[in-house]
């Protein structure tokens, strides 16, 4: 007979793999799922971007090529290239958000591998250097470096700008481990301390010279980076699956907020639709010559740059939800709080399309107390003005194409939408016969308004979608 009693003694636990043998092997795997999942859609997307943003820098350099030179005999060119990039971290990071989709948590698969999690963090911080959106920042401000700076200097510029590309990539890795707010706006606080230092940094080393001001501060965001992946390496997930679990089966008030970003994130119409308006204006707001010869026109164009990320939504408040009313609808929701979530979320979009126009402040000399009133007149009176579509709005299909598509609308929302015109002809008149201080006086007094008006104008809303709800229903089957 075969003996099994000291087979129990042949067995081992598998020893963790080496550290240069982890990294080398996730490295591997990593590389053969982009290969499996490359698509040329993202190529061509990357391309159009940086396009767009190209395009608009050599706008700039056309009608701004004597101020320079007159910002080259005030500061090294580094400090401005540290301040322009630094001014395009936010939009960089809001990028990245949308298409960069990398997983910054072990899979089931690799946790049945005898992986360090130590290698795990340590391979993170790789993957943040080798993706290639990373390369669109050092790619659109390499080529203006090549053009104002040096060889030697544009080549440290570069660098620079990929390691603070990089930086962003931890700290977007660092904000989609963190469980909570409370652990993500440490994160984005830490981004708004760095755009600051940035400037006070080029304003203390403005005696050094330009490849030693970007020598300094390329090592000082590597520190920042080495900080990121400390922070990284102390978060913990439990259970990777406990967001996903938490909205299946419950209906508080963040799992209600979370649907107004979800929806945006997942469905391809939405995003296309909110980021299309605001790029396609962007030109128009950073022409310098509109600034100088026709004001009343550029600042209409900044305004609508800000207000067209939530405009794009609110023209058929719950058309998403449409989808998934009559489901919505048999639970415990209010529709007076889905309302106000819908406002501050619209508000949010707002701030993004305010942040698009903040480098215009240095660039085409914007007016900075115009796209703080701008923003809060947007979010505070004309979102408002919008939410009156929610009794008249239609489902809309949340997967089809969002070029030329007119499915969702109908004779209301056509004849109800000639009203974003009220808000852009007042700010013309305004300016026309005024001038921009009042301008800005009195849309930020409207906008205050509106902030504190909005509860009670949505609450009456609501009311009267409940009394309307089963033909609010009934349009959303039949369409």
């Amino acid at each position: 007979m075969t003996d099994f009693s000291n087979n129990d003694q042949k067995v081992s636990t598998p020893r963790p793999i080496g550290r240069g043998k982890g990294i080398s092997l996730l490295i591997h795997l990593w590389w053969a799922q982009k290969r499996r999942t490359f698509r040329w859609m993202d190529v061509f997307v990357g391309c159009y971007f940086g396009f767009l943003f190209l395009l608009i820098g050599f706008i700039v350099y056309m009608e701004m090529g004597d101020q320079l030179d007159e910002v080259k005999g005030q500061m090294p060119m580094g400090g401005v290239m540290i301040i322009l990039a630094a001014t395009l971290l936010i939009s960089d990071l809001i990028f990245k958000y949308m298409f960069m989709n990398d997983s910054v948590l072990m899979d089931d698969f690799l946790k049945t591998k005898p992986i360090r999690q130590r290698d795990w963090n340590r391979f993170i911080v790789i993957s943040c250097f080798i993706n290639g959106w990373n390369l669109m920042l050092p790619f659109i401000m390499g080529i203006f470096a090549f053009v104002l700076m040096g060889v030697g200097e544009a080549l440290m510029a570069i660098v620079m700008f990929f390691v603070m590309s990089a930086m962003n990539s931890m700290l977007l890795a660092n904000i989609r481990k963190s469980d909570g707010w409370e652990l993500k706006l440490p994160m984005l606080f830490a981004l708004f301390f760095y755009i600051i230092f940035a400037v006070i940094y080029v304003v203390v080393a403005s005696s050094l010279s330009s490849v030693m001001m970007l020598l300094v501060f390329t090592l000082i965001t590597l520190v920042g980076i080495y900080t990121l992946y400390i922070y990284f390496s102390h978060l913990v997930r439990y259970d990777e699956h406990k967001a996903r679990v938490s909205r299946a089966h419950s209906l508080g008030g963040v799992s209600l907020f979370s649907m107004e970003y979800i929806s945006l994130l997942r469905s391809k119409r939405l995003r296309v639709s909110v980021l299309i308006l605001p790029l396609c204006m962007l030109p128009s707001a950073y022409n310098p010559a509109i600034v100088d010869e026709i004001s009343v026109m550029s600042y209409v164009v900044c305004l609508f740059v800000i207000w067209a990320p939530s405009l794009m939504l609110s023209q058929w408040i719950f058309g998403t939800e449409a989808n998934f009313f009559q489901g919505l609808i048999t639970k415990p929701v209010s529709i007076r709080q889905l309302l106000i979530n819908k406002y501050y979320f619209y508000a949010l979009l707002s701030m993004a399309g305010a942040l698009l126009l903040v480098p215009g402040i240095w660039l085409v000399n914007l007016n900075p107390w115009f796209i703080l009133s701008g923003f809060v007149f947007v979010a505070g009176i004309c979102s408002l003005m919008m939410f009156p579509t929610c009794l008249f709005s239609t489902r809309i299909d949340l997967f089809s194409s969002a070029f030329f598509n007119y499915q969702g609308a109908n004779k209301g929302i056509n004849i109800y939408s000639l009203i974003i015109f009220l808000p852009m002809v007042l700010v013309g008149v305004l300016i026309a016969f005024t001038s921009l201080q009042v301008t800005a006086l009195v849309m930020f007094a409207l906008g205050l308004l509106g902030v504190a008006l909005h509860r009670w104008v949505i609450t009456r809303l609501a009311n009267i979608f409940m009394q309307r709800r089963y033909r609010r229903l009934e349009a959303y089957m039949n369409n």
